[in-house]
């Protein structure tokens, strides 16, 4: 005689079913998390390998912020903008290092004209938005120096151009920012429409002298924006490394502006 599950024992081994799924899913999605965050850091680890690969070659000096010239089209969908993530990629040979996993917003500043995504390949503007929004962020202000003036080198249309500064070794690098996740949220757009409400990545950082706004917005932590943890942002320092820090740890309570970015400025200990 054949016996079949009654019921109640169905229902039993639905409920301990639900019971497992409910415990193990959020260990699944944790570990998920921690993996797309491993790969974050390794894209850091490699961003500041490649920039001190840039800075050996160019006499210790580190990469612009960008280097604009509208004849120079060797990669079309830069728009003649060369930002950092372009400028180093001969020594990355990777672009897709720039995007952490967790960076997958999308927002109208960053489509072309036919709306295409900035991880559309076929985005007419695919390479400036590469450079311009990678999900890292760099500390330009004290890694660069913002010349006032046209650029003989190129054709910025605005008064000033940035070059990189010469001697950053003799910063004290392992407590110097280089490079930290970033966003472009909160930012007013620079094409017009507003303010960009969604975090996609912004090629910049800026140092705790320049914080402002409240403490929800982005711009109130200088564009920093940590995608694992509320708190904990991950830093690529000057000498390369890279790991996670609690972002208030980056700003020293003073008045004065030079203790204020010790750690961006090269003074860190």
């Amino acid at each position: 005689m054949k016996r079949a599950f009654t019921l109640i024992e169905l229902l039993v081994v639905m409920a301990i079913i639900a019971i497992l799924a409910a415990i193990l899913f959020p260990v699944f999605v944790s570990a998920k998390n921690a993996a797309k965050k491993t790969k974050s850091i390794s894209n850091m680890r490699q961003i500041g390998t490649a920039a001190i690969l840039y800075m050996n070659d160019y006499d210790d000096t580190t990469p612009p912020l960008y280097y604009y010239n509208a004849n120079d089209l060797r990669i079309p969908s830069t728009d003649g903008f060369y930002y950092w993530p372009v400028l180093i990629l001969d020594y990355t040979k990777n672009k897709d290092i720039f995007h952490c996993p967790n960076d997958t917003a999308e927002d109208p500043v960053v489509t072309d004209d036919q709306g295409r995504s900035r991880f559309d390949p076929n985005n007419s503007l695919y390479y400036y938005l590469v450079g311009a929004n990678p999900s890292y962020g760099y500390n330009y202000r004290y890694l660069n120096q913002q010349v006032m003036g046209r650029d003989p080198n190129g054709t910025n249309p605005t008064p000033y151009y940035f070059i990189g500064i010469s001697g950053a070794s003799s910063f004290n690098t392992a407590s110097t920012v280089m490079f930290g996740e970033a966003t472009m949220k909160d930012k007013v757009s620079p094409h017009g429409g507003g303010t960009i409400t969604n975090p996609v990545g912004y090629s910049r950082i800026e140092p705790p002298s320049r914080w402002y706004g409240p403490e929800t917005s982005a711009t109130a932590w200088g564009q920093l924006w940590p995608r694992f943890d509320a708190e904990m942002v991950i830093i690529t320092w000057l000498d390369g490394h890279a790991k996670t820090i609690s972002k208030k740890r980056l700003r020293v309570d003073s008045s004065t502006t030079a203790i204020k970015d010790r750690y961006w400025n090269g003074t860190g200990d």
